[in-house]
């Protein structure tokens, strides 16, 4: 299976980035399933048309360049649609603070082999690096990479921007799908469904509230605290949240600061409270906050290939369930979740 991967400029003529003060540009990778081609592709090409500064700031931040620069992939740029591909739902994907929307490939490839067309959507000035197709090496400003973990003001105008940016790219999806016949030819746009990890996933469950063209929504790690959550306002689609395996106060109460603790179980526990019936609420044990990304592949991190295979198979199964209409496929894994590390959680964050 190969995977074609296609990259957008939408630029957004009513805001003004509050970084460049410029007009607000949103980046974004269109993955789909491409006709078969003889050569292999390495990881960093995800990085083209600047890839020696995407690997030396990945570099800098202690990843192995000779490692990162071996690394394959099923991704080819620009290759031609494989047009026999037919009615593919589209899923989106919001990424963590900081994270490049290509680096989450681990998932991009599985779901465009099981018949997905994936569109990943960059945060300028947010990312790490923003690469544009003209060259451009957009590296994180100063003024977000400074924000304090308990400026949540701050951090409520980045959610806010996010939001604003995934409404602008589910405006124009269709305009840009209908520039590419191929891609065209291939999608269902009557099927969409939203993946956000930590910052994402709260950017993704604020869309939910008030566009009514997405069905199906999983939420990887997301930024509990800053989420709001009511029975008013409450998201009726079928929602998955996956947690990473210290989910509870016990487990946290070393590892995040009191401060900030109580506010992250608070959030999860109050949209475990306002969540419809439709919702499931999983751990996946063994894994961390970034096991969610590419992150761990990066840095050769043990054991990673089984942990992105097991979340994998539970988001294929969960899209395939409600955008594909594969009647209880994911709540039959669910059911029998024998040796995967996964649990159902409750209210507390504890196994059911």
């Amino acid at each position: 299976m190969t995977v074609g991967k296609k990259v957008f400029v939408l630029k957004d003529e009513s805001r003004i980035d509050p970084i460049s003060k410029e007009t607000r540009e949103v980046l974004i990778s269109i993955y789909y399933p491409s006709n078969p081609v003889e050569h292999e592709s390495k990881y960093i090409s995800l990085f083209e048309p600047n890839i020696s500064s995407a690997v030396d700031m990945l570099s800098s931040m202690g990843v192995d360049k000779d490692y990162i620069c071996n690394l394959d992939t099923k991704i080819h740029n620009d290759e031609s649609v494989d047009i026999t591909a037919k009615n593919c739902p589209i899923i989106f994907i919001a990424p963590a603070f900081g994270v490049v929307r290509d680096m989450y490939s681990f998932c991009v490839e599985h779901l465009v082999g099981c018949g997905f067309v994936v569109i990943t959507i960059g945060a300028t000035h947010e990312s790490i690096f923003s690469i544009f197709p003209d060259g451009r090496f957009v590296q994180q400003s100063k003024e977000i990479s400074e924000i304090e973990s308990l400026d949540i003001h701050s951090w409520k105008q980045l959610l806010k921007l996010r939001v604003e940016d995934i409404s602008w790219v589910l405006k124009n999806v269709d305009k840009v799908l209908d520039s590419d016949k191929g891609l065209k030819a291939i999608v269902d746009v009557n099927e969409m469904g939203i993946i956000g990890h930590s910052l994402g996933g709260a950017a993704a469950y604020e869309l939910l509230k008030r566009e009514k063209r997405i069905k199906a929504s999983i939420l990887l790690d997301p930024s509990f605290h800053l989420m709001t959550t009511s029975k008013e306002e409450r998201v009726t689609i079928p929602l998955l949240v996956a947690l990473q395996e210290k989910c509870s106060f016990e487990e946290l109460e070393n590892e995040i600061s009191p401060d900030l603790l109580p506010l992250l179980l608070s959030g999860y526990e109050s949209l475990f409270n306002s969540s419809d019936l439709n919702s499931s609420f999983i751990k996946l044990n063994g894994t961390h906050h970034m096991t969610f990304s590419d992150i761990p592949i990066h840095y050769n991190e043990d054991g990673i290939e089984h942990k992105h295979s097991t979340i994998n198979k539970y988001i294929s199964a969960f899209l395939e369930e409600h955008l594909k209409k594969e009647k209880s496929k994911f709540h039959e894994l669910l059911k029998n979740k024998i040796n995967d590390g996964i649990d159902q959680v409750n209210s507390k964050g504890h196994v059911i």
